[in-house]
């Protein structure tokens, strides 16, 4: 972190390791809302890297949040598929009532899959919920692929947040938003890799898919723009978590004005973050193993 432009000082420890920093208790519309930006900006491009989905599929969404995706996936797939939506948190998804989707409260990590279906799978897919299990994304990814069928495919969306920055030097805000952000080194001394998103197709490969394709996009935009206010409810919530949980320092509330003043002032054009959309494949005849 930086006080000063030029003048470094190391990050005070967080104390409790990283986890989800979005937790909606306690702040129930407040999250509705941020969710509510959350799809106008990404359904599109989210839709159009599902494209491969067919009628009939069976579909599994993790970490469906306010299940936009999907109730187009279960719309998609018609009335002879079915899509399963999980979440750890299925406050909102109990709001969604049609036949063919069926919504389960489900960790990833720690739940039986089973429940899921093992190996039944025609798609499994989830946005914005990797980076947050800092240090276990590997282990999602396997376990998501459990849920696959052979020849079934997987889809990730997730972001490298610290490509996030202004792109005026002369703005007001400039100066001491780079000196909070740091390039995204804000994330690292919270315990997240702020290049995450890039290294999905890795991860991918290590798990054992295949046809693996990666795309990343990103838009230069301006305060006040739903992007702008999404980030901005985004960070709110995240300091909200650190203030919940005793971890909010004067000197991390400082950080919080410098990296939410300029989101409202149209003045400011920034580059958002770099969203990865990931795509992987498992094997239709994966190889056995031989004894002897």
């Amino acid at each position: 972190m930086v006080e000063r432009e030029g003048t470094s000082r190391v990050a005070e420890p967080l104390g409790p390791g990283p986890g989800y920093r979005l937790d909606a208790r306690g702040r129930q519309q407040a999250e509705d809302d941020r969710l509510g930006l959350l799809e106008d900006i990404f359904d599109p491009i989210s839709r159009r890297r599902r494209q491969l989905v067919q009628p009939g599929w069976r579909c599994l969404e993790i970490g469906a949040g306010r299940g936009s995706m999907a109730v187009w996936l279960a719309e998609r797939v018609g009335e002879s598929g079915q899509v399963v939506a999980t979440d750890i948190d299925v406050t909102y998804l109990k709001r969604l009532n049609l036949p063919n989707l069926e919504v389960r409260q489900h960790n990833i990590l720690d739940d039986p899959l089973d429940a899921l279906g093992l190996g039944s799978f025609d798609l499994v897919c989830s946005r914005l919920m990797l980076f947050w299990l800092a240090g276990k994304q590997e282990l999602a990814i396997r376990r998501m692929v459990e849920c696959l069928r052979p020849g079934g495919w997987l889809v990730d969306e997730d972001g490298d947040w610290g490509t996030i920055a202004p792109v005026d030097p002369s703005h007001p805000y400039y100066a001491r938003h780079q000196g909070a952000y740091q390039g995204g080194e804000w994330w690292v001394s919270r315990g997240y890799d702020p290049t995450f998103g890039r290294k999905l197709p890795v991860l991918f490969e290590r798990c054992g898919l295949v046809n693996i394709r990666d795309e990343a996009t990103a838009d230069v935009v301006r305060g006040g723009s739903p992007w702008a206010r999404w980030w901005q409810a985004t960070l709110e919530a995240i300091r909200a978590w650190e203030q919940a949980d005793g971890v909010l320092t004067n000197a991390r509330e400082e950080e919080y004005k410098a990296l939410t003043a300029p989101w409202t002032d149209p003045s400011f054009w920034f580059l958002n973050a770099l969203l990865h959309g990931c795509c992987g494949q498992r094997p239709e005849h994966e190889p056995t193993s031989s004894s002897g």
